[in-house]
Formats: structure tokens, C-alpha cells, sequence
């Protein structure tokens, strides 16, 4: 059913009024135009139209949503009741208490009221004789005592402001130990470092893999910058040697001629210190004084 102009006016005094001011707005903007005034009196009045159902419809929405928050606040303290009510009690512990028996009597001799019943002093005699056999069974040899970890030791001041000047840093001892015949001879030229007497794991994972490398038979060697117990600078070969299931690191060329340069024998003691120039590995020899 289509709408008119007509249907519009109604019979209010009050939608009369807005109808006459809607034509008079309208003759005004078109003039003696009878057919644009009535097209500028149907647009304003379908414009009123959609605003007003516009208005209506954002007001029915704004209802609807609130209606719709309450129904979920409602269902939400209905559920949280609901869980609350089905929420087992929480059951109280049981304290079982345990009666203690009371001590027999002492039972009296007929002949003699002031001996003890012979049960019970074969009892006691019985329960001191199975202390003895217990502390007698502990075997001392379990009893272990703490041994306090020796303090890992300071490398000397005058390695320490080397390695500074070098801008080295992550210092950490390798091994301590003393030299032995092997270790000075001539024939076999290097120095061994056992790797269960090593107090810290110096090498990086890439380094590792690089010794593990073969070159021909044997494991391929590094090259390293060392630190002799002279404080002069040199570079030595670092290698891995492996025998059966067991591996070393050891010091190879020149390791014979940094022994007679720094005057090393059997028996001194010497630490081996590790430590970092730009993530490069770099050791420093120590000859400590027996």
C-alpha cells in the first residue's frame, strides 16, 4: 500500500503544522513551479520518514543488546550458583588415634617380693645384646666424610695483564700438572693433556668438529697463539689423539722448543690456561715454582 501526501497530513493539528512548514520551505526554494514543489515536498517528507525509522530501528537495536547483556549476566550467576551447589564438600581428615596398651605390672616372685619377673630381665639382656651386634655390623668404611673442593687457583698478575693488553677475556684454567718423562722427550715432541684431568672443557663445539677432522690417518692439527711462561708470544699446533676408545688433546710442533726456551724439566709443575681474543681460542703455559 503506497503512501500519499493525503495519508500523511492526518487530521493532528500538529502534523498539519509540520506539513505546512514542509511546503512553505518547499515554494519558497522552487518558486511558481508547481511540479518541483511537489517533488521537494516528497523528498522531505520521505527523508523525515527515513530518518524517524532510522532513529527507531537504532533505538530497537540498543534495546535488544541490552536485553541480551542481561541474559548472559543472568545465565553466567546462574552457572557459577550451579557450580557452587554441585562443588563437593571437602571431607575432613581422619585423626585415628592409637591407644597405647598400658604396661604390665611387675609381676612379684611368690618367694622373694623384690625381684623383678626373670621374663622381663631376659628381655633386656636379650635387647642389649642386639645393640652390640648392630653397632658392631655398621661397616666404618660406609661413613664417608666431606672433603672440602680445592679452590680453583688465580692465574699469575703478570698473564693476567697480558691477556688484558691482548684484549682477552674468559680465562679459565685447562689442567694442572706435572711434566713428565713423555712429555720431554725429544722422539715423541708434545705435551699431553689427558682429558679426566682437565678441570675446564676450553674447546668450542665448531673446534671440536675441526679436530675430529682426518688428515689421512691421523686427527688434523690447530693452530694456536700461546703464551709462554717467558711472556713472549708464539703459536703452537693443538691436536687430538686418539688410542682405542680413548682420546687426549696435546701441544705438538714447536713444543720442544718452547721446553728449552723457558728452561722446562721432568717433575716441574706447569698449568695450562685458556682464554678468548675476539671468540679466537688463544693458551697461556704457566711454570709454577716447586
Amino acid at each position: 500500500m503506497g503512501i500519499t501526501l493525503e495519508v500523511l497530513r492526518g487530521d493532528s493539528p500538529a502534523i498539519w503544522g509540520e506539513f505546512n512548514k514542509i511546503t512553505e520551505e518547499a515554494i519558497r526554494d522552487a518558486g511558481e513551479d508547481q511540479n518541483e514543489v511537489w517533488r521537494m515536498q516528497t523528498w522531505r517528507v520521505l527523508m523525515g520518514l527515513h530518518e524517524f525509522y532510522e532513529k527507531k530501528r537504532k533505538r530497537d537495536l540498543e534495546k535488544q543488546r541490552k536485553t541480551l547483556e542481561f541474559d548472559l549476566l543472568s545465565l553466567s550467576l546462574n552457572w557459577k550458583l550451579k557450580r557452587q551447589r554441585n562443588k563437593p564438600l571437602e571431607q575432613k581428615k581422619r585423626v585415628v588415634l592409637r591407644t597405647i596398651p598400658p604396661k604390665k605390672p611387675l609381676e612379684l616372685a611368690p618367694n622373694n617380693t623384690g625381684n623383678i619377673n626373670k621374663n622381663d630381665q631376659e628381655e633386656e639382656e636379650e635387647e642389649k645384646k642386639s645393640r652390640k651386634t648392630k653397632k658392631q655390623r655398621k661397616n666404618p668404611t660406609e661413613i664417608k666424610q666431606e672433603v672440602p673442593d680445592r679452590p680453583v687457583p688465580c692465574i699469575p698478575t703478570e698473564f693476567k695483564d697480558k691477556i688484558m693488553g691482548l684484549q682477552g677475556s674468559d680465562i679459565n684454567l685447562v689442567i694442572q700438572k706435572e711434566l713428565t718423562d713423555a712429555d720431554m722427550k725429544a722422539s715423541q715432541a708434545r705435551l699431553s693433556i689427558p682429558r679426566g684431568q682437565m678441570k675446564y672443557d676450553f674447546l668450542s663445539r665448531e673446534e671440536q668438529v675441526s679436530l675430529d677432522e682426518k688428515d689421512g690417518k691421523r686427527c688434523k692439527a690447530m693452530e694456536v697463539p700461546l703464551i709462554e711462561p717467558g711472556l713472549q708470544v708464539s703459536t703452537i699446533f693443538l691436536k687430538k689423539w686418539k688410542f682405542g676408545s680413548n682420546s687426549c688433546y696435546m701441544l705438538s710442533k714447536p713444543w720442544i722448543k718452547v721446553t728449552k726456551r723457558n728452561q722446562l724439566k721432568s717433575s716441574n709443575t706447569i698449568q695450562l690456561w685458556s682464554f678468548r681474543v675476539d671468540q679466537k681460542l688463544h693458551l697461556a703455559l704457566v711454570k709454577l715454582e716447586n
